[in-house]
């Protein structure tokens, strides 16, 4: 039933043919680049690409070699859909450690696997949380057969694996082994700073990866910022479930607050401390954690859906068999309720997506593209999903296109195209939409005064035809939102 469980969260990635997951595109893009670039001399006059050891190459290792037999772009399908199956996994594996079997309530932890880092499609991040969720069920397994030696050695090259997936899924790993560790011997009748300091030793093991950070501490900036930033953290809380109909989201969080509650308060169900610690030290990561560390955005709102998780799956199975059954038919309910919303949204999105990638089919291959995407009005909750999606035209017509990101440390793709200018990589693309007071800059200024001679076409996404308003704009393609000029010289 587990694996059925894990095998159905798939379910909303099966139909589009590219997961709708904001961010996914440019990441393509980049895998694109260092797949072609020795053989296109379009993306050479564009592009750097140089292998390194940075601790951001799941994805990048993955897709590319799975792309050798079966393409890009259905790689990418397949690599994409194991993430939410072995988050879910993962999960599972911990609840039948802490509790000797799957406990109800993990039927309302399963959804959040499709949480708002996910939907942004932070891939790296979310495959190393997987990873992590997985490797903390053998840590508790080895653990709970007194195999202290034998776990020591594996988990030096599993934490230097998950480091290099990504480098926050490791810290979560740290964190997680670290508050199982401290209940199992806290439970074994340790005091409080006795099971602390053999805990943290245990732990040394997974520091192996510090080494390569020391040596390195000078790559992609280590810089902090944004700290403490309350609504910013209340946002991230709500939005844990973020998807498409905002009163949707919202009201399924109430079953989850619902279920914490009961099992914290209620004597017939509990809190197992081997789960419960782990989901503690997520939620203290969660509010002491900055919006902005080491080049990478949103630290800290990755962390709660992973406490949330660990917390729902704390909660002991009910000896009542009756409450069992109830909860187990409630979490059904609610599991598929989930499913079925994600998977028409995705299919939503999906469709949205192919009308505005029909506009590559007009692009020359290795053209120069200006991409300006509109920004919504505020934050809306739906709707902030194509500010990268250009990245497509990198990948189907080895096109330049200013939408790719360019943070040093962070990724092994750098632009070399100066004749860009101030549009050469992320965020240069995104503009105020029209009526706006805030959101991104000018779109008018930016068709008055970016580089002729950089850019052969400009692609307006969420900008109808027209609004582009230059008598060196020449319209090509439109689909009544989003249009596509090209420059004449």
């Amino acid at each position: 039933m587990a694996a059925v469980l894990a095998l159905a969260c798939a379910v909303p990635l099966l139909r589009p043919a590219l997961p709708p997951l904001a961010d996914l595109p440019g990441h393509m893009a980049r895998w694109h680049i260092g797949m072609m670039l020795h053989g296109s001399a379009d993306l050479q006059r564009y592009y750097d690409f140089h292998w390194a050891v940075i601790p951001n190459l799941g994805m990048d290792l993955i897709v590319p070699a799975l792309a050798t037999v079966v393409g890009l772009e259905f790689a990418t399908k397949l690599a994409v859909i194991a993430i939410p199956v072995l988050t879910a996994a993962g999960l599972l594996g911990m609840a039948r450690e802490a509790h000797g079997r799957v406990p109800p309530t993990a039927l309302f932890a399963l959804p959040l696997v499709y949480a708002w880092p996910f939907q942004f499609g932070f891939v790296n991040f979310a495959l190393s949380q997987a990873l992590a969720f997985c490797a903390t069920a053998l840590w508790m397994w080895l653990g709970r057969r007194g195999r202290p030696g034998v776990r020591a050695a594996l988990f030096v090259p599993i934490g230097c694996g998950i480091w290099l997936v990504h480098s926050f899924g490791w810290g979560m790993l740290g964190l997680i082994a670290l508050g199982a560790e401290f209940a199992r011997l806290r439970g074994a009748g340790r005091g409080w700073a006795a099971a602390l300091t053999a805990a943290g030793v245990q732990c040394v093991p997974l520091a192996a990866p510090l080494a390569v950070m020391l040596l390195h501490s000078g790559g992609g900036g280590v810089g902090a910022y944004d700290w403490f930033d309350w609504s910013a953290k209340l946002l991230w809380f709500a939005g844990m479930l973020r998807d498409r109909w905002q009163w949707f989201d919202l009201l399924s969080l109430l079953p989850l607050v619902a279920v914490l509650c009961v099992g914290v308060r209620s004597p017939r169900l509990g809190l197992s401390p081997l789960l419960a610690w782990p989901a503690l030290l997520c939620l203290a990561a969660f509010l002491l954690l900055p919006r902005l560390l080491m080049g990478g955005a949103y630290v800290d709102m990755r962390m709660i859906p992973a406490a949330a998780m660990l917390a729902l799956v704390a909660v002991a199975p009910p000896a009542d068999a009756r409450l069992g059954r109830t909860l187990a038919l409630l979490g059904l309910v609610f599991l598929f309720g989930r499913l079925a919303g994600t998977t028409v949204s995705f299919a939503m999105r999906a469709a949205e997506q192919r009308r505005e990638l029909a506009a590559i089919d007009a692009i020359p291959r290795g053209a120069a593209v200006l991409t300006l995407v509109a920004r919504p009005c505020g934050d809306l909750w739906g709707q902030q999903r194509q500010d990268v999606l250009p990245g497509m035209a990198v990948v189907r017509r080895d096109a330049f296109v200013n939408s790719n990101w360019a943070i040093a440390g962070q990724q092994l793709m750098t632009v070399r195209y100066d004749r860009a200018g101030a549009y050469r990589a992320d965020p240069s693309q995104q503009m105020a939409a029209a009526g706006c007071a805030v959101g991104g800059p000018d779109f008018e200024r930016a068709i008055a005064t970016f580089p002729r001679d950089g850019f052969g076409y400009v692609w307006t996404i969420g900008f109808p035809p027209g609004t582009a308003r230059a008598d060196d704009l020449r319209l090509v393609w439109h689909n009544g939102r989003s249009a596509l000029y090209r420059v004449t010289r």
